[in-house]
């Protein structure tokens, strides 16, 4: 049997092994972490990256910086694109289908069964290939929350990161944002440094508290550091440090914060300013606000972008992109649109709702539990939005006109992924 084949078979099984999908528990993992040696105890320096929006785009401009200053870089991130692959990043590579594979079959043997979920058991596995493979320094993206998330057993991070936070998953984490925010400040540790992204009042309070609690140095953006574009160079300053860096190359201004984010870790963990300089231009975050080109069916003119936001955060952000480039080259919007039944998909579209964009909802059969075709597009169409089911991906980009349009693809990094898979090699 080849090794994909074995991968998929293995996460297949590992689908069965507990009646829920996501279940915030952390007594399961520990005890299959002890059967398996407590690899999370031998890992290289920790960065450990929580919060609502910006986590992967960080944790890019984090690696590359990483990279430049010649480190060996671990790195952890949920969904994936196209390959589970992607979710683990042994020195700067995806994990090969062979190595991924015989760990994801002795996880499984080691668990004997026993009930967890299939993210836990790929936590497992993340922890035994950081482990086995010598790094410099391992990047680790919470999964869902904090607190109580299967990343959450370091003891000992070299540093907590804390994106923006903002309600999203209510279904497991609740309502109330001092409640969401107390779960992602979850990965604060007993004097380990931690760096926050600018957050309402209630969250900061939040994480405020709970550094202090834990003894734990913070540093947040907007009070300890500040970041800003000017004459086309991003300067960055500290009360300590005045760095004049050049513009990161992601696109949407919203990537500024996350820049200043990820600079901020990087000076905290004594980085070099070139390298900082140089991972800023060498990033890559495939699927956020990324432009690939036009592939048949589509027409062949068409300005097309890809963007996983699928919150009312990230379509702020994605708004104000399309506002920007809209001036700069104006064209008529189409969105192809998918969400998953646990996202917000009026607040996802209030935000768009100036764009006047025509939607082009399709299914979304990569995911596990999408919102039904004609149920997104009541929603669209409760709020003003002129939008139309596809019964498929080729046929919504069969149905884009000729002409000027601009073409996002959103709602769903799953989505993000199936249009991926569709371009030609």
């Amino acid at each position: 049997m080849n090794a994909r084949v074995r991968v998929d078979a293995a996460l297949a099984r590992f689908e069965d092994l507990h009646n829920q999908s996501i279940d915030l528990d952390l007594s399961r993992i520990l005890v299959l972490l002890v059967r398996l040696g407590n690899p999370h105890l031998n890992l290289p320096p920790v960065i450990h990256v929580a919060g609502s929006n910006g986590k992967g785009s960080s944790i890019a401009f984090l690696s590359a910086m990483a990279l430049a200053e010649g480190l060996r870089v671990h790195v952890h991130t949920s969904p994936h694109l196209i390959r589970i692959n992607e979710r683990f990043v042994l020195n700067g590579v995806p994990i090969s289908d062979v190595e991924l594979a015989d760990l994801l079959e002795e996880v499984e043997t080691i668990n004997a069964d026993n009930p967890a979920t299939q993210f836990e058991l790929l936590t497992a596995t993340m922890f035994l290939a950081f482990s086995r493979t010598p790094a410099d320094v391992a990047i680790i993206e919470v999964g869902l929350g904090g607190e109580l998330d299967a990343t959450n057993v370091i003891p000992a991070p070299a540093l907590s990161v804390i994106t923006p936070i903002t309600l999203e998953h209510m279904d497991w984490l609740g309502s109330d944002i001092a409640g969401i925010a107390a779960a992602k400040a979850g990965i604060i540790k007993p004097n380990c440094p931690v760096i926050s992204a600018a957050q309402s009042d209630v969250v900061r309070d939040v994480i405020e508290r709970t550094a202090a609690k834990n003894r734990s140095s913070l540093r947040i953006c907007g009070e300890d550091f500040y970041g800003r574009e000017e004459d086309g160079r991003l300067v960055w300053q500290s009360e300590n440090q005045l760095l004049d860096l050049p513009l990161p190359v992601l696109a949407g201004a919203h990537q500024i914060e996350n820049a200043c984010l990820a600079i901020a870790a990087a000076t905290e963990l004594g980085w070099s300013v070139n390298a900082i300089s140089t991972g800023l231009q060498s990033v890559n975050w495939p699927g956020r606000l990324q432009r690939i080109p036009a592939f048949s069916p589509c027409p062949p003119d068409t300005e097309i972008w890809l963007d996983g936001a699928h919150n009312p955060h990230a379509a702020h952000a994605l708004a104000q992109f399309l506002m920007e480039r809209n001036r700069q080259y104006p064209a008529d919007l189409h969105l192809i649109f998918a969400m998953q039944n646990t996202k917000d998909v009026s607040g996802f579209l209030a935000p768009l709702h100036a764009l006047t964009p025509v939607i082009h909802i399709v299914p979304l059969p990569s995911a596990s539990a999408p919102i039904q075709c004609d149920v997104l597009a009541k929603k669209a169409l409760e709020i003003g939005l002129q939008a139309v089911c596809h019964s498929s991906l080729s046929e919504a980009l069969a149905a884009i006109p000729t002409g000027k349009v601009r073409l996002v693809v959103t709602g769903s990094l799953y989505l993000v992924g199936d249009i991926l898979q569709m371009q030609p090699a």
